[in-house]
């Protein structure tokens, strides 16, 4: 999301706050700004979520004011599951499901043509009917809401099947053959030809490859029918719609209270009379002859799973069912990992009042379903938990035995109490969390600002992030894993890293005798800077600001001084900048004497605090402005000549260094001589 503002004048940093409405379990998304800040792209915010934008502007400490917009995110990417040609011209799809997805939209795109598909659909499958055959499409599908697209899902590529031929006949050629004909079908790489026993379906079909367009058919058993079918190959020997297969015509009627079942079928031309056998689980089998088309198989037992096929007799042959099967139960499971609801279900039972299904916790704690349905809704299934399932089916006469057990483990709980410390270091995230009922491991997720993505796998309740750069800011999410599920992401405290060190550090006492001005470039995630001056005896003198240059004052004149700077974030200190070096201005001259001559009609300037090098200049003003100065650069005195007298002056030393003066603190000197007394 990107967050655009008007600048606002004096501030001294902003603060952005994203808030997801309506939630008070998710944790804001908090951003620290500078002031020349005006505007932020958002990464890591949870997709199709509607989100609370408050801008807060402060002043110093201060909040000045602030502005409030609310906002959806787009849905995530949704991407195909599943893709798979069901026929020349169909295509089935299922895709993922997101977060504050409306709709989803399939695209489809001839790979070497102009035709191009789109449907939208509000579920997560979908068909596409009517496309060309043995033609190559690239498909993709966008999740939608009101706020616009997701992004692209990954394109994955499919071809439709050849279309099947057409103008199929069948014609005998004797008792055990047939020939086999067709008309041809373009793109074909072979034809494929199945041939099935109905009456025997244990037995395999034999399959035939050819490249013409007529085959003949032997070994066909007499009294027996056959399901023949013609498919093309195409060049990934991939065939087409398959052939017809032959359905069962066998029906069952059971009873637990007598223990029977009524065997019922179709008639076969030719039969004269009919076996219906019943095999349990051990290959035992029951069975009962009949010269109609049913016949009750009896003393079954309660809750055993039977396999029943009907074979037709006459005097040359027989022919076998296909095979079909009852049983009391035939539990299973299904529980979606983000849903707190787990369906039980299982194949009814015939002349069954209702089922009694039970739920088994971790704790041993029963949870019991009666129902007259085959399936049980166990809802508020909690996070964490393994539960075993188990039915049994009540009739009037009798109870069926329970169930094999079946088994789930849910997914595991949210991690609560994520927080995550840099504890002061440059390139390494610190997260910790409380440990989640049913987690085996944990993977924690760290985004920037940028798009940079950092992740570290933990199995205790503790995990290091590291490669982290300085002074960034970034979402932290968190995911518990099992063997079957994976939580949603839980969005953790914003995460600060430690402020970048300054850069481009400069330092100038500009000839003052007392204070420096120091610059530097701030490093980014800095929100406040300490300036540190030393002199040789490792004094220390400092100054603070919230932008990029301060005043250092207190110093001592003509001393040498390092320059360096540190930046924080009010948590945590960057390190410490490159020094820059710097010298105050000169000291002035100290300990002025001026001394008249009268008889020699001049005035002699002495002082103290000789430098090396540099210029040395006395001066003399009087009431009225007028001056006479000396100079020296070796000495610390200097003669002024030819005096008026009766005059008072202001005497001042100055010193020059070539780059910065320093004038003394001034003092007097009377220029009234007494006159000699002439003796009478």
């Amino acid at each position: 999301m990107k967050v655009v503002w008007d600048s606002y004048a004096g501030a001294s940093r902003y603060i952005l706050d994203l808030r997801v409405v309506n939630s008070t379990t998710i944790a804001p998304v908090v951003v620290l700004l500078s002031s020349q800040s005006t505007q932020r792209l958002l990464q890591g915010l949870r997709p199709g979520h509607t989100y609370q934008v408050t801008l807060k502007v402060f002043t110093f400490y201060t909040v000045a004011c602030t502005d409030t917009e609310t906002t959806m995110t787009v849905p995530a990417t949704s991407q195909l599951t599943f893709s798979k040609a069901i026929s020349s011209t169909s295509i089935k799809f299922e895709w993922s499901s997101v977060t504050g997805a409306d709709s989803y939209i399939l695209f489809m795109e001839e790979l070497f043509g102009p035709q191009r598909y789109n449907q939208t659909f509000t579920t997560l499958a979908g068909q596409v009917d009517g496309l060309t055959p043995s033609t190559t499409y690239n498909c993709y599908v966008l999740s939608s809401n009101h706020a616009g697209k997701g992004a692209k899902g990954r394109v994955k590529t499919i071809i439709t099947l050849v279309q099947p031929p057409s103008g199929v006949m069948l014609t005998p050629t004797g008792k055990s053959t047939a020939r086999l004909t067709w008309s041809s079908v373009d793109k074909v790489l072979l034809y494929q030809v199945t041939v099935s026993d109905v009456d025997d379906p244990g037995k395999a079909p034999v399959i035939t490859d050819t490249p013409s367009t007529s085959t003949d058919i032997s070994n066909l058993e007499p009294c027996s029918n056959y399901t023949v079918g013609v498919s093309s190959l195409n060049i990934f020997m991939v065939p087409g719609e398959p052939p017809i297969k032959a359905t069962s015509s066998v029906s069952l009627d059971y009873s637990c209270s007598s223990g029977m079942v009524t065997v019922s079928w179709v008639s076969v031309f030719g039969a004269t009379s009919y076996r219906a056998t019943a095999v349990d689980g051990t290959g035992s089998s029951l069975n009962c002859t009949s010269a109609s088309t049913s016949c009750q198989i009896t003393m079954l037992t309660c809750g055993e799973k039977y396999r029943v096929h009907v074979a037709a007799i006459s005097d040359d042959c027989q022919s076998v069912s296909n095979t079909s099967s009852f049983e009391t139960t035939e539990p299973q499971v299904s529980h979606t990992c983000s849903s707190n609801v787990i369906v039980f279900s299982w194949q009814p039972t015939n002349n069954t009042l209702y089922y009694v299904a039970t739920s088994e916790d971790n704790t041993g704690a029963v949870t019991e379903c009666r129902t007259v349905d085959s399936r049980c809704f166990f809802t508020n299934a909690g996070c964490g938990q393994f539960y075993k399932y188990q039915v049994l089916a009540v009739s009037s006469d009798c109870s069926s035995d329970v169930s094999r057990p079946e088994f789930v483990r849910t997914s595991p709980c949210l991690p609560t109490k994520v927080r995550t410390k840099a504890e002061c270091q440059s390139d390494m995230l610190i997260t910790e969390w409380d440990s989640a009922a049913g987690a085996l491991s944990y993977t924690v997720e760290a985004q920037g600002n940028n798009g940079e993505n950092y992740n570290c796998t933990s199995s205790s309740n503790s995990c290091a992030v590291t490669g982290v750069p300085c002074g960034e800011h970034l979402s932290v999410w968190i995911v518990a894993s099992n063997d079957n599920c994976t939580t949603s992401r839980v969005l953790g405290e914003v995460a600060e890293t430690v402020p970048c060190t300054p850069t481009n550090v400069s330092a100038s006492a500009e000839c003052s005798q007392s204070s420096a001005s120091v610059e530097w470039r701030s490093g980014r995630g800095a929100v406040f800077h300490i300036a540190i001056a030393q002199d040789a005896s490792g004094n220390s003198y400092s100054c603070n600001s919230v932008g990029s240059s301060c005043l250092i004052e207190g110093l001592t004149c003509g001393q040498n001084y390092t320059a360096s700077v540190i930046g924080t974030n009010l948590k945590c200190n960057s390190s410490t900048s490159q020094e820059a070096a710097f010298m105050t201005a000169p000291c002035p001259p100290t300990n002025i004497e001026a001394h008249r001559d009268c008889d020699a009609n001049h005035a002699v300037i002495v002082w103290q605090n000789h430098q090396p090098t540099g210029t040395y200049t006395a001066t003399m003003e009087d009431q009225s402005g007028s001056q006479l100065n000396c100079t020296s650069s070796t000495v610390r005195t200097c003669k002024i000549t030819a005096l008026p007298c009766g005059r008072t002056y202001t005497v001042t030393v100055s010193y020059n260094d070539g780059h910065c003066p320093s004038i003394s603190t001034p003092i007097s000197l009377d220029s009234e001589c007494e006159r000699q007394r002439i003796m009478p």
